[in-house]
């Protein structure tokens, strides 16, 4: 932690070295499936976060017809969104097949580590790795949010892939579970569009 009276320079740059990190960083799953040059992770985490801020507002717009007992705070799903992949800026985007080898465990522990590492000379390191284990966890509407977002927003790349040509995709469309059927309804319409 930093001294009340002397800004926390160290861990800001920290933060600068990782956020460089993430913007050099290829989403490892499309690079397995042929696609040459990828997206990064940054640019991956900032769909995320865009999308969280219009599915918020979408959601929050009939919250109780969603099935929501509050509105959603926006700020805090964005929060976790922009927070969701920093880890992997130590750990690396571990592709699926990597995580079945290794263990899902074990990579937990590997993001959770680096997550602390990143973040803990911040000011709001508390803060921030509680909501890391939010969006880990599932542990609030906003986190499953999230968790929507960024299966949604891999999904619109697997078709912007598609229709640049590339042919290996199937993976990146199955297996997704929906939080708000609002997501369901979007995942639809993507899917709808690959034919």
């Amino acid at each position: 932690m930093h001294e009340p009276d002397r800004p926390p320079i160290p861990a800001l740059l920290t933060i600068l070295e990782h956020a460089c990190a993430l913007k050099r960083l290829p989403r490892t799953g499309w690079l397995l499936n042929g696609v040459v040059p990828c997206e990064s992770i940054a640019d991956h985490t900032t769909g995320v976060a865009l999308l969280t801020l219009a599915l918020a507002d979408a959601l929050n717009a009939d919250w109780q017809a969603q099935g929501l007992e509050r509105p959603l705070d926006v700020g805090r799903a964005l929060t976790l969104a922009v927070l969701h992949d920093l880890a992997e800026s130590r750990v690396t985007d571990l592709p699926k097949r990597s995580t079945t080898l290794i263990g899902a465990d074990v990579k937990r522990c590997a993001e959770n580590e680096a997550f602390s590492m990143i973040v803990g000379a911040l000011p709001a390191a508390n803060d921030y790795t509680s909501l890391w284990r939010e969006y880990v966890e599932d542990a609030s509407p906003e986190a499953r949010l999230v968790h929507d977002a960024d299966a949604l927003e891999m999904v619109h790349q697997a078709l912007l892939y598609e229709r640049a040509g590339h042919r290996t995709l199937d993976e990146f469309w199955r297996g997704h579970r929906w939080h708000y059927r609002l997501c369901e309804q979007l995942f639809d319409v993507l899917r709808n569009a690959r034919s």
